[in-house]
């Protein structure tokens, strides 16, 4: 018979059982029923072994009873939210780090190596942003009216779509000057505020 647990306790379905010849899909989605519609699954292990992504779609295509012991592991949306929370100080980094190897290069007349990192802070700084309004925004949702957005927040998301949004004109008019500008202080300084005030703001939601 084959034990299926979640987050390795053991679990048995509360409203039906599992047909014989349910799919390893069909049990996670009646899983997923029961717990919450919250929760997301981030592993599945299967006889001791972890699943890689790659293969996920063919386990899960598979009957159950096929497999000894199944667990899933399972987190809310608002854990994973500060789990990411917790990387954004690695992606301002990373373009801190990436603008002034730019800054240099475009001072060593550089320009075609410049240009290159210039365009991986935009790819970044887009994920950035990206990241921050789904972690916010998956915050909101679950703390509702105790969710507080101070005007540092504000302010500093305001500020940081400015600058972004300069930088386009910029580089389009190859303003080596104003683009460096841009990315030396404005940025650089709105990016050390998120590390220092904003992100710090949003981490002490937690225990609010």
């Amino acid at each position: 018979m084959t034990q299926i647990t979640v987050n390795q306790k053991s679990f048995k379905s509360e409203t039906t059982e599992f047909a014989k010849e349910a799919t390893l899909n069909e049990v996670l989605d009646l899983i997923l029923d029961e717990v919450g519609e919250n929760e997301i699954i981030t592993n599945i292990q299967i006889n001791g072994q972890d699943i890689a992504i790659d293969e996920e779609e063919k386990y899960l295509a598979g009957q159950f009873q096929d497999y000894d012991k199944i667990d899933f592991t399972l987190q809310s949306s608002l854990e994973l939210a500060y789990e990411a929370l917790e990387s954004c100080n690695s992606y301002i980094d990373v373009v801190i780090e990436k603008i002034q190897l730019m800054s240099d290069l475009y001072q060593s007349n550089k320009a075609g190596e410049a240009n290159e990192i210039f365009g991986e802070v935009i790819e970044i700084m887009d994920l950035f942003v990206q990241l921050i309004s789904k972690i916010t925004k998956t915050i909101r949702t679950h703390l509702g009216e105790a969710f507080q957005k101070s005007n540092t927040i504000q302010k500093l998301e305001i500020h940081l779509l400015s600058v972004l949004k300069a930088l386009v004109p910029a580089k389009e008019k190859d303003d080596i000057i104003m683009l460096c500008d841009l990315l030396e202080y404005e940025l650089v300084d709105n990016l050390t505020q998120w590390k220092i005030k904003a992100i710090p703001e949003l981490k002490n939601q937690k225990q609010a």
